[in-house]
Parts: structure tokens; sequence; C-alpha cells
């Protein structure tokens, strides 16, 4: 892979954006507190602009505000009671892990308020560090510094988040069309060479779950305070980008088919160069919209299907019965490849409107949208023992003591010790996998920046290096907090290395003494992290609830007798990604779990496959649904969907069905007289065919949710091995 173009996505995304606003506002807070009132003034409005920045995320403007805002004075309160209470052990040793429990709770509000817990856990923590304040106005005024400190951040990020706000935007929907790209090429793979079906629909299932996280990223992005004619523009391609990720689920239903009777024939050859030229046509466009210059990607050859539909025509088999099956789906595979091209097309046409044009007409977009909300009365419902949340918060709490305890029995005269809070602040989350692979990035990075920084110290650096590399650690810090924290942890340690030799002088053993701090904090988090837990397993119930809910809403929207409401259907596809995304996470979670605690591992696996299946299969009946359309008359399609409709949603659990009914009728080439006419006797017509798959495919699904619902309540061995 030429490294370039990698490095350009990384450079030009939203990420490193948000990595270099926030180490620029606190180098120059930083800067113009030395230059109001010297070292300490700067160290305090840089600590309240650093503490600011970890909340500092794209969002809407008020909900934006908000959160810097309760993460300013939130974190003031922190350092003001724990300032207060350093040369105070006792009261450090009570009100460390109250004020961990606190910012534990402050998790119940989502995944963005995980960044508002690590603004008050690390203000807490770092100021146990800190010499005691030698009066109260002394106390008052660096408390009123960090404030302003904050403060200034605040309308800072605020200030440039509304310049940046049709760039954020542009950035997360190139995200969308590389995770696209990505999917295409596993697609163009998946007709090269042979591979377990397991392993294939897995390796689908991890870039489906991709390109729905950044779906959902980017709907709370762009779907929000669209004012500008680039907004609308915006908002159109996002929705295109659905209809593209339909359309590819589609194109993904006879691979396996194809694959296997076309083996060794050009046609697989052509399908794979074909589907791999669209992924670049993708790459492409999201390179562009990176850089904000024009889409210099050629056209998609228009040809190249026709080719492979050649190449089909002209194979010879022993048994013609199943060449005509590979040849009535390689047809269908290829008219929604055109689909994909045209799609494609109109993405590119989109974004060369860019510049001007009038404001596209969009359908209400509100339902799309996820919900942010603060409500403090959301607390009360998490005060009990069964709230994984409340469970959390205690886990926390309990071990940030515990951190304290070892901190100040075996590192007396330390003045960093706070590094083994630390530790456990960033490793320790509510899910035990999450706090697993945390723990190792964790380990990893501080070795990886222990050795860089050994390496800087030697070179002995004036202060503009100093300030340089300070700076560049800072944005790569906040770069990869949420994407890689590896990388995270490693510019966090040479961050604070750099920072101490700034402060303190040479502080080379510091080097040794994180080591250390860092391979006990994980130590604690990950024996804490067996304190109350909450396995992956417990949520399984709901979220297989809300899944085989979200398929029979999906089902029903594609195959309903008329399809009017495009609104409607739009959400039942939006509720589908979502499930399935969150299922998928579930799942990645439970593999990082004790192999003891994992429950239905195989039949999960089994599940978002065939579950990605069925959703593909009915993407594929709406394409082929809108193009009989034309040539069947609503009374014949009802009548040809009916029976699979009814047998869908009985097999996908819907309570309230009537009567049981029986599987739709076998495949035949005819199935109401005299409306379709099929190319030959032996040629299975495609809308029948797709509608016998999908009925298959929702027998299995719901097979496949009563043996997770059973395997849930067999130890954690049991149905685990493959």
């Amino acid at each position: 892979m030429n490294p370039i173009p990698l490095l350009s996505r990384v450079v030009f995304s939203r990420y490193f954006t948000s990595g270099l606003v926030s180490a620029t506002g606190v180098l120059a807070l930083g800067l113009l507190g030395y230059a109001a009132g010297g070292m300490q003034m700067a160290v305090l409005l840089g600590t309240g602009a650093l503490t600011i920045c970890f909340a500092d995320n794209p969002a809407p403007m008020r909900v934006k505000a908000f959160e810097l805002l309760f993460s300013t004075f939130g974190s003031a309160l922190c350092f003001l009671l724990v300032w207060a209470s350093v040369g105070h052990p006792w009261v450090e040793l009570l009100l460390v892990p109250l004020l961990g429990f606190g910012a534990g709770l402050v998790s119940l509000w989502g995944k963005r308020a995980l960044a508002l817990s690590f603004s008050l856990l690390f203000i807490t923590v770092i100021t146990l560090g800190v010499p005691p304040a030698p009066n109260l106005h002394t106390l008052l005024l660096g408390v009123a510094l960090f404030v302003l400190g904050g403060l200034l951040f605040t309308a800072y990020a605020l200030a440039l988040g509304r310049i940046l706000q049709s760039r954020t935007k542009q950035q997360a929907l190139a995200e969308v069309l590389d995770a696209l790209a990505a999917y295409m090429r596993w697609q163009s793979q998946f007709y090269a060479r042979q591979m377990a079906e397991d392993e294939a629909y897995g390796r689908a299932a991890v870039l489906q779950g991709a390109v729905n996280d950044a779906l959902q990223s980017a709907r709370d992005l762009v779907l929000r305070e669209g004012r500008k004619p680039s907004d609308a523009l915006w908002t159109r391609m996002l929705l295109e980008s659905l209809d593209l990720f339909e359309a590819q689920l589609a194109a993904q239903t006879d691979s396996a088919l194809l694959r296997s009777q076309f083996e060794g024939t050009e046609v697989l050859d052509t399908l794979q160069a074909g589907t791999l030229q669209t992924a670049d046509a993708l790459s492409a466009l999201a390179l562009a919209m990176l850089h904000s210059r024009r889409n210099e990607a050629r056209p998609l050859d228009a040809t190249r299907w026709a080719r492979a539909e050649q190449q089909a025509s002209t194979l010879t088999r022993s048994n013609t019965a199943e060449l005509a099956h590979a040849r009535s789906a390689l047809a269908s595979l290829l008219n929604t490849q055109r689909e994909i091209d045209a799609l494609v097309a109109t993405l590119q046409t989109t974004y060369a409107a860019r510049d001007g044009g009038a404001l596209p007409s969009l359908p209400d977009l509100r339902p799309f949208v996820s919900t942010w909300r603060y409500d403090p009365r959301q607390i009360r419902a998490h005060l009990r023992w069964g709230s994984p949340i409340f469970r959390h918060a205690v886990r926390l709490g309990l071990a940030l003591l515990c951190g304290l305890v070892v901190a100040r029995s075996l590192f007396v005269h330390q003045a960093h010790d706070y590094w083994i809070l630390l530790t456990i602040a960033v490793i320790l989350r509510p899910n035990y996998g999450v706090t697993r692979q945390r723990l190792k990035d964790r380990l990893l990075g501080t070795l990886l920046g222990c050795l860089f920084t050994a390496v800087l110290l030697d070179l002995h650096l004036g202060l503009p290096a100093l300030l340089a590399a300070l700076f560049l650690a800072l944005t790569f810090a906040r770069t990869f907090v949420t994407t890689n924290y590896r990388f995270t942890a490693m510019a966090a340690s040479v961050l604070s290395l750099l920072l101490a030799r700034l402060l303190e002088g040479d502080v080379r053993f510091l080097v040794d003494q994180r080591l250390i701090d860092t391979f006990i904090g994980a130590t604690l988090a990950w024996g804490f992290s067996y304190v109350l837990p909450r396995w992956e397993y417990q949520d399984v119930p709901r979220q297989l609830s809300s899944l085989m809910q979200a398929q029979r809403d999906y089902a029903l929207a594609v195959l309903e007798a008329q399809q009017q409401d495009e609104g409607a259907f739009r959400i039942a596809r939006k509720r589908l990604f979502d499930a399935l995304a969150s299922m998928t996470g579930l799942y990645s979670r439970m593999l990082e779990e004790p192999v003891a605690k994992r429950r239905a591992l195989r039949e999960l696996a089994r599940l978002i496959t065939h579950s990605y299946l069925l959703a593909a299969h009915l993407a594929s009946m709406r394409v082929l649904r809108a193009r009989r359309t034309r040539r069947l008359s609503p009374e014949a399609i009802e009548t040809l969907i009916a029976p699979t409709r009814a047998w869908v949603l009985q097999q996908l659990g819907l309570k309230a069905a009537p009567t049981l009914v029986a599987m739709p009728v076998p495949l035949r080439a005819n199935p109401v007289p005299g409306s379709i006419t099929p190319e030959a006797d032996t040629t299975p017509d495609p809308l029948l065919r797709r509608l016998n798959l999908i009925g298959v495919e929702a027998a299995l699904v719901g097979q496949i949710d009563q043996r997770v619902a059973r395997d849930l309540h067999l130890p954690g061995e049991a149905g685990n091995s493959d």
C-alpha cells in the first residue's frame, strides 16, 4: 500500500484537525499565561485548557457548549477540592474515590460522556502531584486561573467549531466513503480466492460494522445545523451513501454461488477487477473530499459488466440447471453493480456541485439523528446495585482508592506517583473487553513513548524544540484517542515526560518511574476489572430483542404491499444497521473476555453473519421489486410477496402472527400465470428466487436466535468452540 495516501488520510482527517485545534489552544494559552504572569500562571491556564480539551469533540454548538462548560466547572470543583486536601492524607483517601465514583456515574449519559468523565478524573489525579496551597488566597486564585483557562479554551473551541463546521461534515463523509471502499475491496477479494465461509463473512461483518460506525458518526454531524447550501449537499451525499451501502449489501447475496460455479473462469476475474475499480473510485472521491479539491478520477467503465455477461454466456457445464441458476444470479448481480455505479456517479456529481447551486429538497431528517441529552434526572435511575453504570462507578472509586494507597506506600518521596492512578483512570471502562484492550494499548504505548522520550532527552533540546515536541505530542495524543489508543498512550508518555523536563529540569530517572507506575496501575486496573463486572452475555437478551425487532421492521418495509413511504423505509434501514453494529460490537468485546464468561459465541457469530445476509437479500429484493413495478401490477406483486412476508415475520419471532404459515412454495419459473415470462424453462425467475432465499435466511436467523437464547444459560465453555 502506498504510504502517502494513507498518511494524507490521517493528516486531513477530522481527528487530526481536532488534535491540532486542541494543541494550538493549549499551547497558546500557556504562552499567554507565561507572558502575563510567568511560569505559574502559564501552568494554571494551560492546565485548565488541557483538562477541557478532552471534552472538545465535534457536535452541534449547543451540545458542544454544554459539554465544554460542564467540563470546565466540574473539573474546577475537583481541582479545588483535591488541592485543598493535599497534605491531608486521610482526606485524600476519602475524597479521591468519591470523586472517582462521581466521574464514573457521568458515563451514564453515553459514549460522548466518557470524555467528560475523563476530564474530571484527569484533574483529580494530577492535582495530587502539586504542592499544598500555602493559603486560601493562593488556592482561590489558582482555581480562578484554572477556570479562566477553561473558559478561554471553550470560547476558542466554539469559535473554531463554528468556522470548521462544514469542513468537519465533509471529513466525516470522506470517512464513510473510505469505509464503503474497504467493504467493496473485500467483495472484490472474495471473487479472487477461496476462503472458509465463516472466515469470509466474519471479515465482512467487521467491515460492515466499520461502515455502520462511520455512518452513525456522519449522521450525528451532517444532519444537524444545516444552514448553508454546502450543508444540504453534504446531507444529500450522506443519504446517497446510505443507498450505496444497501446496494453493496445486495451485491453480496450470491457471491458464494458465483464463486463456486465460475471458479477458474474469466468471469470471476472480470467481477474482481470491476468491483475493485468501483472501490478505487470511492477512495479517490474520499481523498478529494479530504483535500477539498476536485475529483479527478475517470468515470467508471460501463462496459466491464457486459464483458462478464458475455463471458458467462459462452460457458458450458454438464449440469445445465446449476449453470442456469448461476447465470440468473450473475444477471441480478450485474444489474446491482450498475446501480452501484450510478450511485457512485451521483456522489461524484453532487460533490462537484459543492461550490454553489440551489438547496436540494430533503426529507425530514430528525428521526435519523441520535438524541444527545444530559438530563440530571437520569442519575437517579442508575443509583441501584443492578445498574452497570453504578457498578462501574463503584469499581472505579475502589480502584483509585487502592491505587492511592499503593502509591503513597511505595513511593513516599515520588512527586509523580499519581501516574498509577492516571493509568487506572484511562484503562478502566464499563466493559471488560474495552478495559482489556485499553490495558494492552497502554502498556505497549507507554513503553514505546518512554523509549522515544529517552532518545529525545539525550538530544538536549532547546526551549523552541522542546515546545515544538510538546505541541506535536499533544496533537497526536488527541488525534488517536478514539481511533487507536495505542498511539495516544505513546504520545501521552512523551507529553508528560517532556512537560516534566520543561518544569523540573533533568528528569531522566522519570522514564523508569513512568514505566513502573504504568505497570502497577495496569495491574490494579486489570484486577479491579473483575470487581462487580458486567459481562457481555448479560446484555445479549436486550440486544437480541432489538436486533430481531429491527429485522422484522426492515423486512416489513421491503415486503409491504405497496412501497410508498420512503421515510419509513429509511428509518427501518437505519435501525437495522444500528442494531447490527451494536450486536457486532458486543460480539467483539466478548472475544476479549475470559473464556468462562463467553456464552453462545459461535451462535452469535452465525447470527451476525446470517443477519447481514438476510439484510443483503432484502436489499437485493428491493432493487428487483423496483424494476418489476414497471411490468407487474400491484396485485401481482402482492401475490408474489405475501407468502414470503408472512413466513419471514413468523420466523423472526413476530408474536402477533395470527396463524402459522408454511415455507413459501419451492422455486419455480412462473409463479403468477402470464405475469412473468422466463428466459428459459431452466432459468428461475430472479424475483421468485430472491423471495425463496429471503425465506431460507429468515428461517436460519430464527433458528439461530433460539439457539443463542438457549446457550446463554450453558456454562462458558459450551458452544464456544469452533
